[in-house]
Parts: C-alpha cells; structure tokens; sequence
C-alpha cells in the first residue's frame, strides 16, 4: 500500500479525463439508452444509468469524508444511493 503523491495523481487524473472527454462528448440520448455491455453481454443497466452509477459512486465515496461531520454532531447525513437502475434510472430529456 502507499500514497501516490497528488501532483502525480492529478496528472494522471488530467489524462484520463483528457481522453474520455471526446467519447463523453459524442454521446447522445440514443447512446445513453442503449446497453452497457461487457463482452458483447448486458449488464443489465443503460449507459446513461452506469454513468449515473459512477457519479453518485464517486459523491458516495467523497461524502465519506463527512465522517468528520458526525464527529462534529452532524445528524441525518446522507446514506448510500440505492438502487438507481429502478428509482432514478437515466431518462432523455
């Protein structure tokens, strides 16, 4: 285990976002509908709805640190986000 630094973490980030950008962009409401697949198989999800995943994945974990909340005596912090496939799966505009 160790602990990158953050300017070699943020490089990396830039690249990564850097790439994924264009096909990000190219996406429209037809794409997002469609099947995410993983070899050639859905997964049962959209594209739109793994997206969706992702991003409350990525609040989710950053929302950890309102551990530091409840340490103040913070109540009624937000909990895991659930199932989106069926409560908030992705909808075109």
């Amino acid at each position: 285990m160790s602990t990158p630094s953050l300017t070699e973490m943020r490089s990396l980030w830039e690249q990564v976002t850097l790439k994924a950008d264009p096909w990000l962009d190219g996406l429209n409401a037809r794409d997002l509908l469609a099947d995410l697949l993983l070899e050639g198989k859905s997964v049962g999800q959209t594209i739109g709805s793994a997206m969706r995943r992702v991003t409350y994945h990525y609040w989710y974990h950053i929302g950890e640190i309102q551990a530091t909340r409840q340490m103040l005596g913070h109540v009624a912090l937000p909990e895991y986000v659930g199932d989106l496939e069926e409560l908030a799966p992705y909808r075109p505009e």
